[in-house]
């Protein structure tokens, strides 16, 4: 009973370290909100006021976000609740990611301990709660960050399911939403389902029967996913039901990121590159995925994830025990998949190729148990070094990171409209697309729909009221400017532009206020 509480008193101090950690300064920190999350929570909004997106698709299957660009829908269903209970802001839309990634951490334990041992469980737990690509992810919301989180819990299923067979049709449900958190699901998650329910029949793990069973379940919560590919490969019309829609985009360029579908070997080569360079050396990424002196697993993790690699496979070769052979095997199908992602994904970045991270923080777990067991004091003073690199983190991630990403998420762009869009007197807003570090007008219009909270009905037209004040109708008040365009004066208008734009304006203004690199001004009468 001792040990047991010990481990349990273990467990619990790890997850709430885990979790307080990534609580510390949430939701302010990142500042700021990046485009992508911005739309999922202006979408998320909508289906809690309505039913709809913010173009007013009844329940979609698949958001048209970007019309060009699609995006996944799981994680704006998740923020609903918290929508509904703390009403719109980051808090809400930050929070599932949050609850998922804690979660990720208990499961990597469960996983570990069917896989391995207690202490193995012991030290995976331990390395997820100070992985930074794990701690990072956690604390804002882009839709493509929930799939590992799903497929991670489908996977522990998975595992149960081979000793009890329930669970296991319960992890094809699971399996079959990794559909909804991100569109690369769609080309790997039934490859690793079919290899690995091939090695289990040929193991004689599971039956023929079973297997099709399986695939049934996971056909039936992947399906309305199916359709919607299937609609726009075809070019079908969308397919409105009374519990979903599945809608066609004309506009779709997405299908251009997948290899098999435009193959080239120069592409295949500059994809293989990308993942080598960005999840197995840890070369710099997108700031908001991974600081550069620390990488996404540590640049200390590299050797060791070398080892793991190589002792994991001899582990498995060498496994007497059917059960865990068996989970071995599937740790394995897990790997390969995600580098399977990678090859066949359009040079991966971080958040690209997330579904590689778990596995990798697995093998290089081995890695360390194996220089464990070869010298314990090399093996301790590798966890302690760990510690360093997870304190060094924290320190650089609360401070320098927490002022750098403000650029990149936008800080001074929302600041300014959220200022101008609260100013009285003025009937049009005339708003820059320049975002300080790009220069679009879309992602301009999301961040304004975001800071100013726009009702999805008020977008639509349906209605001149929004946030509780008449006003003109959207597109008669919202105006998105392109750098090239010329500006001509509204004297009804208020401008947001970013400062190097002011000599490229064709009319006399007056400035009202300065936010950050924006300022807001309005146009001034020759005569006055």
């Amino acid at each position: 009973m001792t040990a047991r509480w010990r481990r349990r008193a273990l467990f619990w101090l790890i997850l709430a370290g885990a979790v307080l950690v990534r609580c510390a300064g949430f939701p302010a920190i990142p500042g700021g909100i990046n485009q992508d999350e911005a739309m999922a929570g202006v979408d998320a909004w909508a289906l809690a006021k309505y039913g709809t997106d913010r173009y007013g698709t009844f329940l979609p299957v698949h958001f048209a976000a970007w019309q060009y660009g699609q995006m996944s829908v799981l994680l704006s269903y998740c923020m609903v609740p918290f929508l509904k209970l703390f009403g719109f802001g980051k808090l809400a839309i930050r929070l599932p990611m949050l609850l998922a990634s804690c979660g990720s951490v208990a499961l990597v334990y469960l996983i570990g301990k069917k896989l391995f041992s207690v202490p193995r469980a012991f030290l995976l737990m331990a390395l997820t709660a100070v992985n930074p690509w794990h701690f990072m992810q956690s604390r804002w919301s882009l839709d493509c960050n929930l799939f590992p989180h799903v497929f991670l819990l489908g996977f522990y299923l998975l595992l149960l399911g081979l000793e009890k067979r329930p669970f296991l049709y319960i992890s094809m449900f699971f399996f079959g939403l990794t559909f909804y958190c991100y569109g690369v699901a769609v080309y790997s998650v039934p490859l690793f389902l079919l290899g690995y329910g091939l090695w289990c029949v040929k193991r004689r793990r599971l039956r023929v029967r079973e297997v099709a069973l399986c695939g049934l379940v996971f056909l039936a919560a992947a399906l309305p996913e199916i359709l919607v590919m299937l609609i726009n490969f075809f070019g079908w019309p969308s397919i409105e039901t009374p519990l979903f829609t599945m809608s066609y985009f004309p506009e779709s360029v997405r299908s251009h990121d997948i290899l098999f579908l435009d193959f080239s070997m120069g592409q295949f080569w500059k994809n293989a590159a990308a993942l080598v360079k960005i999840c197995f050396l840890q070369c710099p990424d997108a700031l908001y995925n991974a600081l550069p002196a620390f990488g996404p697993l540590y640049h200390l993790s590299i050797p060791f994830l070398a080892i793991g690699l190589f002792s994991g496979w001899k582990r498995m070769r060498r496994e007497t025990d059917p059960a865990k052979k068996a989970g071995q095997a599937a740790l394995w199908a897990f790997f390969l998949m995600g580098v399977w992602v990678g090859l066949a994904t359009d040079q991966v970045n971080v958040n690209r190729a997330n579904i590689l991270f778990f596995p990798l923080i697995f093998f290089c777990g081995e890695g360390i148990a194996f220089v464990y067991r070869k010298s314990k004091a090399f093996g301790w003073g590798t966890l302690a070094a760990y510690g360093v690199c997870f304190c060094l983190f924290l320190s650089a991630y609360f401070t320098s990171f927490s002022k750098e990403i403000l650029l990149l998420f936008n800080d001074n762009f929302l600041r300014a409209v959220e200022r101008a869009d609260g100013l009285e007197g003025y009937e049009a807003l005339y708003i820059t697309s320049d975002m300080d570090w790009q220069d679009n007008w879309q992602m301009a219009e999301i961040l304004t729909q975001y800071a100013c909270r726009i009702d999805a009905a008020y977008y639509q037209g349906k209605t001149c009221i929004s946030g509780g004040r008449t006003l003109r109708p959207y597109a008669e008040r919202y105006h998105f400017l392109w750098e090239e365009e010329i500006w001509q004066a509204d004297p009804e208008g208020l401008y947001v532009m970013h400062w190097t734009q002011l000599p490229k304006l064709h009319f006399p203004y007056e400035i009202l206020e300065t936010e950050g690199s924006y300022v807001l001004l309005k146009p001034r009468r020759e005569d006055g």
